[in-house]
């Protein structure tokens, strides 16, 4: 079977998944990106070829060379998880036999009368669409057949947090004895990223032994917020780190206050780091952790259940040491990538036969 992979920068599951399948006897793996050849991040036995830079949904040159691609390799399915590399795979698949794979990771809405869709992921030419949470595959079940959607949710290895476990690092002025928190993401002109409920916690939690790390992209409002409230002196802001696990390796507890949010990798890296989590029981985000076992969920949008929730684990060392081992062994026993690439090879071969 051969498979071609159409994107811009695949992250590192689904290069992982396409090494393992890489290794199996009945797949040939293709990667078409836009990189030089010596840049393209090749695992396994995956052959990398070239691909004009993807500027939007309908590329001539990229269309052109994808035909040439499906026409030389025999392709049968291609998968393109990005929108733009799915409508220009769709044109360029006109009249072949390949079968195209969609993925879909976010919960933006569909607009059933917006043309735009239809040279996507609402295509009756889209034979299937991976979707990365069940709630995904709810809402895409409006539009599309049932039987045209499998929900596959991203793995995780620990092997990818080695580099941050032997550099760990912590921001500064934060005493050795305190209940370290920390918050990873881009909220800058993303209120629904919930940053902002999450600095009304911390000052109703008033609690002089539990510091705050934030590391991301930020917005100025919520940086005041922080700095003009009684507890400023325990509220990091570091900004935009390409070493941010660093920072997750050294705290305690990292909480994810998001109003919508489909499946964040930072949770999964967070357990990962044996580091409890404390999420908003929202699509998706809601499904990385075991509530009461590995974390705790909380209501998106409610400063008062989130610092109610940090509190009872700060006052309940053997409950968060006992999270902390649960969430290790829930990203080693459910996010395998084995288990991930195994799936994927079950269903291309299913779309294949049909």
């Amino acid at each position: 079977m051969n498979i071609l992979l159409v994107y811009k920068e695949a992250d590192i599951a689904t290069y992982k998944m396409l090494e393992g399948l890489s290794k199996l006897e009945d797949f040939n793996i293709y990667i078409a990106s836009p990189q030089s050849y010596t840049d393209k991040k090749i695992y396994g036995n995956c052959t990398p070829l070239d691909l004009p830079v993807i500027t939007s949904k309908f590329n001539w040159n990229v269309i052109r060379a994808l035909r040439e691609i499906i026409k030389t390799y025999r392709i049968d399915l291609i998968y393109s998880p990005s929108s733009s590399g799915l409508s220009n795979a769709l044109f360029a698949s006109i009249g072949t036999r390949a079968k195209n794979i969609a993925y879909r990771g976010t919960q933006a809405k569909l607009k059933r009368f917006d043309p735009t869709y239809y040279l996507g992921i609402l295509n009756p030419a889209v034979e299937h669409v991976v979707c990365e949470t069940k709630d995904i595959e709810e809402y895409l079940s409006r539009f599309i057949a049932r039987k045209r959607l499998t929900t596959s949710t991203k793995p995780f290895d620990i092997d990818w947090i080695k580099e941050a476990v032997r550099t760990p690092k912590q921001a500064d002025d934060i005493p050795d004895d305190a209940f370290r928190c920390i918050y990873i993401g881009a909220t800058k002109n993303r209120p629904f990223k919930g940053l902002t409920d999450l600095i009304h916690a911390f000052i109703l939690l008033d609690d002089p032994r539990v510091h705050l790390t934030i590391v991301g992209e930020y917005g100025e409002n919520d940086f005041q917020l922080a700095q003009q409230s009684k507890v400023s002196a325990q509220i990091h802001f570091l900004g935009q780190r390409s070493d941010a696990i660093s920072f997750l390796v050294t705290s305690q507890l990292f909480i994810l206050p998001s109003h919508r949010d489909a499946s964040p990798r930072v949770v999964r890296e967070a357990m990962a780091c044996s580091v409890p989590c404390i999420v908003t029981d929202i699509p998706g985000a809601r499904d990385l952790i075991i509530d009461g076992v590995t974390g705790l969920l909380v209501p998106p949008s409610s400063p008062q259940k989130m610092a109610a929730s940090i509190r009872s684990l700060i006052d309940n060392p053997e409950r968060l040491e006992a999270f902390a081992k649960a969430s290790r062994e829930h990203i080693i026993q459910d996010f395998s990538v084995k288990a991930y690439t195994d799936g994927f090879a079950t269903l291309f071969k299913s779309i294949k036969k049909a």
